[in-house]
């Protein structure tokens, strides 16, 4: 019932409400919405990314990040799968994440895909859209990123490398799905 009534403010009250109704659930990340009872959520957001307090690291040097998390990692271990389409100020990236637990640790000779750990240590690995990779739409001489597409993962979130600031409007689509065991 609380699920509803908040759907229904949500549409009511647009960003108003649903600024109020995010929280900091993952440190850095007040731009992540506290969607963890919900099993199907459909947003229209504007979010400015904010630094992430844990920078990535590479070859022992901090890379700064900015980002703004569109769905976060879910408790209950459920997925999300749906579709978000977005207009970003600046080119960005887009990633999907996925929880990182194999079962047999990958091999010298096969690899590791692109992981790390997110910021409440949970092991994830990284989907990067490429598509979207700081390749920029000139729109009136000023670069921007946009786009749409589908995905099934763990997690969604925009985000520079760089660090840079920028702003994100996106519609979004998703539904939370039990894994297959």
């Amino acid at each position: 019932m609380r699920t509803k009534i908040i759907i229904i403010l949500i549409s009511i009250f647009g960003v108003a409400i649903l600024n109020h109704i995010v929280t900091s659930v993952y440190g850095q990340t007040p731009n992540a919405i506290n969607l963890q009872k919900l099993n199907s959520v459909t947003i229209q957001n504007t979010s400015s990314s904010l630094p992430a307090t844990a920078n990535a690291k590479m070859n022992n040097q901090d890379i700064p990040h900015s980002i703004v998390v569109a769905l976060p990692i879910r408790a209950d271990g459920k997925i999300w799968t749906g579709t978000v389409t977005f207009t970003a100020s600046k080119p960005i990236e887009v990633e999907v994440l996925h929880k990182y637990l194999p079962v047999v640790k990958p091999d010298v000779k096969h690899g590791e895909p692109s992981n790390a750990k997110w910021f409440d240590g949970t092991p994830i690995a990284l989907s990067t859209m490429t598509m979207f990779s700081n390749t920029p739409v000139t729109i009136t001489d000023k670069p921007y990123s946009v786009g749409s597409f589908t995905f099934v993962g763990t997690a969604v979130l925009f985000h520079k490398t760089n660090g840079q600031p920028f702003s994100v409007t996106y519609s979004l689509d998703a539904v939370a799905k039990d894994l297959t065991k």
